[in-house]
């Protein structure tokens, strides 16, 4: 999850946009340490009811929040040594400062969702998990899936699922600009041959998402490219960079196969609507838009994203890691609790959750391939992608720096700038804006 997500109305919003450094950490401890001292977190209720309410604290805000609540109402159903309560308080960077006051007070949630790069400016105050203390191996999850809250060989969490992404088309649409539906695009050449193909018959061809999910992220992993070097540089403007940012402008400006103007929330909808005919898209869509074929008739559809060029096969994604910060209080005992609840959520719920997500549990991936439900049934693609997915990074003001390659490939997208020159001058505001301060 990279920092400016934007999505459309009625998505699940999973994808926090502040990344916490060090000197936010401190100074948001100096700031609060009085307030806290006279005061109790928002979260502390871990110990309400006789200590047998945990609480179980995500930002699942969406649809993917109420699919969440039934599984862990099964839970509750389930036991009687502990009633599991659900909240999604907040949204981005209110989640993470409540998140964050709550731990300066040694009082934050029993269990809580963060994303990877999330983890490590937090460590501190969460527990390691040993995978046999929950009956798990390395063996069970989906490859490259539990290695995302590792940090210096401790693991301080347990995936859930990913949200790697994958390509949204429309097989009517297809079918009407002479192209089969059955074999849509596998790589960037046929990609934009089918874009072409959609444009003459009449949609757009294609619509990227600006912000967090940008294709530039996957097309420059795919030509072999990274997003900053150990020491915290960008490389924005390395030749795998610059020739994704070529093949962004090119869709505009070369192949006219994509609109000009920036599509922001409403990229869902075109693409619902049959304005468009392909796009990025996210396990969290995926029941909208079944919903969509069932309720007007349409034929939408996902497939694997094309390797556009010839690097590593990548796709750019997010994820969803269940950790255990420490308590002041009863923190033996909450720890246990919160061990058992995440156990079971992974094997009891995970099928479930495929209705919302891609969950990271291999065992699921057999009963999810066989489900009636037709969402459950067709997340088993994003299950597949997971294992191509790649991250945001953790690095101090990753956030700013993600800004500023952002702006610039707007710039070179939309107004039809110097795809090298933009980079660059990205690239050198972001190496500035993340060099961390001694």
């Amino acid at each position: 999850m990279l920092p400016t997500h934007q999505r459309p109305p009625n998505t699940p919003s999973t994808h926090p946009p502040r990344t916490l450094t060090r000197r936010s950490i401190l100074a948001l401890g100096a700031g609060s340490a009085a307030a806290l001292a006279g005061c109790s977190s928002p979260f502390d209720d871990t110990t309400r009811g006789g200590g047998r309410v945990l609480e179980f604290t995500t930002f699942y805000t969406g649809p993917d929040g109420a699919l969440m609540q039934t599984i862990v109402d099964r839970y509750n159903s389930s036991q009687d040594d502990v009633v599991v309560r659900f909240t999604a308080p907040a949204y981005g960077g209110d989640y993470l400062t409540k998140i964050l006051t709550a731990s300066l007070a040694g009082a934050p949630p029993a269990i809580l969702a963060l994303h990877s790069y999330e983890i490590p400016p937090l460590r501190r105050f969460l527990h390691t998990i040993d995978f046999n203390d929950l009956g798990f191996s390395q063996d069970d999850f989906v490859d490259g899936t539990w290695q995302l809250a590792t940090i210096d060989g401790r693991q301080y969490g347990v995936t859930m699922s990913t949200g790697p992404a994958a390509l949204g088309y429309n097989r009517a649409l297809f079918e009407k600009a002479g192209l089969d539906p059955d074999r849509p695009p596998t790589t960037g050449a046929e990609f934009v041959a089918a874009a072409q193909a959609l444009k003459k018959s009449g949609p757009w061809g294609f619509i990227r998402e600006t912000g967090t999910f940008n294709p530039w992220l996957t097309l420059n992993w795919q030509a072999g490219g990274d997003l900053i070097d150990a020491g915290s540089r960008a490389l924005f403007a390395e030749p795998p960079g610059i020739q994704a940012g070529q093949f962004e402008r090119d869709l505009v400006h070369r192949y006219h196969v994509e609109p000009a103007q920036l599509a922001g929330p409403q990229l869902g909808a075109l693409f619902r609507n049959q304005k468009v005919g392909m796009v990025f898209t996210f396990p969290w869509v995926l029941s909208q838009l079944l919903k969509t074929n069932a309720q007007q008739g349409t034929q939408l559809d996902v497939a694997p994203l094309p390797q556009f060029f010839g690097g590593p096969r990548s796709v750019v994604a997010t994820s969803h890691i269940y950790c255990i910060p420490k308590q002041r209080k009863n923190d033996a005992w909450i720890q246990a609790e919160a061990q058992k609840f995440i156990a079971w959520l992974v094997r009891e719920g995970s099928v479930d959750w495929a209705g919302a997500q891609a969950p990271a549990s291999r065992a699921a991936a057999a009963a999810i391939a066989r489900s009636n439900d037709p969402v459950v049934r067709k997340m088993a693609l994003f299950i597949d992608e997971a294992k191509h997915a790649r991250f945001a990074p953790y690095a101090y003001r990753w956030n700013q720096a993600f800004q500023y390659l952002n702006d610039a490939l707007d710039d070179v997208v939309y107004q039809g700038a110097d795809v090298a020159a933009e980079l660059r001058r990205a690239a050198a505001r972001a190496t500035e804006s993340m060099r961390e301060p001694k």
